[in-house]
């Protein structure tokens, strides 16, 4: 009797392993296919870029830009839902990337641990038959590591600059299948190298744009925040983002930016 309980339940057990599997390798083969058949990407540039009419400001005033908001939402606020109680920085960082005017673009302002993120919205890259948006989470609220550079903790100038790499990452995906956009998000989370090649190409891609100052700026911000002294900051070679020295570098390769910047002792006064 004992025999015949034991090869009752290991036949069972084997009838929930193989219906497990066939369960999983379905939803899986049915996850690939919906990803194969995305279309609604770009298999080209969105437009043409002028690259004289990207606004390079070395540093933006508040009051001065909220006397023109109305413009930059007519201009740059097409197919984009902005973050509350940061829809200013939004557009002021949008009017760096002409190739997203048309793209839908949501900026989610709630609790996460990164202070920032920009991604695809999953539903609109996993079903072909929907438009694919892309979003910019803000952190509201974080671990205790991240409150003191939260962008509600960050000034004006430098919120423009992280928002723009933000939206570096979304101009990235433009033309990016499904399935690469798979690949990109495994590869972030479990390959060092290019999780760090990635965040860099992202910093130069938002210098390309225009946005040189305010990465600067908040490049000295984010180190200071931290702890790092003057001298370390000088001294620092980069590593996952480009390090102020490195973006000023960058900065030299690109005609628009004409103001010299900041001395490093001017963030330490």
């Amino acid at each position: 009797m004992k025999t015949n309980s034991l090869h009752r339940v290991g036949r069972f057990m084997l009838q929930v392993i193989k219906w497990t599997f066939i369960v999983v390798f379905g939803i899986t083969l049915l996850l690939l296919l919906l990803l194969a058949l995305d279309r609604d990407y770009r298999t080209g540039p969105t437009a043409e870029v002028d690259w004289k009419s990207i606004e390079v400001n070395k540093e933006y005033d508040r009051d001065t830009e909220q006397s023109r908001y109305d413009h930059l939402l007519e201009k740059h606020g097409r197919n984009k839902k902005l973050a509350g109680g940061f829809e200013l920085q939004c557009l002021l960082a949008l009017a760096h990337y002409p190739e997203l005017a048309e793209v839908p673009i949501e900026f989610q302002v709630k609790p996460a641990f990164l202070p920032l993120a920009s991604r695809p919205a999953p539903p609109s890259v996993l079903f072909p038959w929907v438009k694919r948006k892309y979003l910019v989470i803000i952190s509201s609220e974080s671990a205790d590591f991240f409150e003191k550079i939260l962008l509600k903790n960050t000034p004006f100038n430098e919120q423009i600059g992280i928002i723009g790499h933000e939206l570096a990452h979304t101009l990235y995906y433009l033309d990016k299948t499904a399935l690469q956009l798979a690949k990109i998000a495994y590869r972030y989370e479990y390959d060092e190298t290019f999780h760090t090649a990635f965040e860099r190409d992202t910093d130069k891609r938002a210098v390309a744009h225009g946005l040189g100052y305010q990465m600067y700026d908040f490049a000295f911000f984010v180190r200071k925040a931290f702890g790092d002294s003057q001298e370390e900051i000088a001294a620092e070679e980069g590593d996952t983002y480009l390090s102020p020295k490195e973006i000023a570098m960058e900065m030299q390769q690109y005609p628009f930016y004409e103001q010299p910047l900041n001395p490093a002792d001017s963030y330490f006064d």
